[in-house]
């Protein structure tokens, strides 16, 4: 599963990148965490607010640090 953190790198976006890879880590599954801080491929994406999340390739939240219990529902759901 990828899971993609979507921001330019403000404190926010680097928590929710923290807060992914803490999901990860408990769910114990094969996920693969990228961080993408380009505007283009955001704004390709269709991002209008940061930070985002997607996992493979559905975006899921944007402009919410979501917390690590709540990226590890996304992953079992």
């Amino acid at each position: 599963m990828l899971i993609e953190v979507f921001g330019p790198g403000c404190a926010k976006c680097e928590t929710l990148l923290k807060h992914a890879k803490h999901a990860i880590d408990q769910s114990g599954g094969d996920h693969q965490v990228v961080k993408i801080s380009d505007y283009a491929v955001m704004a390709a994406r269709g991002i209008l607010s940061t930070p985002a999340l997607a996992v493979d390739g559905q975006l899921k939240f944007q402009g919410k640090v979501l917390s690590s219990g709540e990226i590890l529902t996304l992953l079992k759901g």
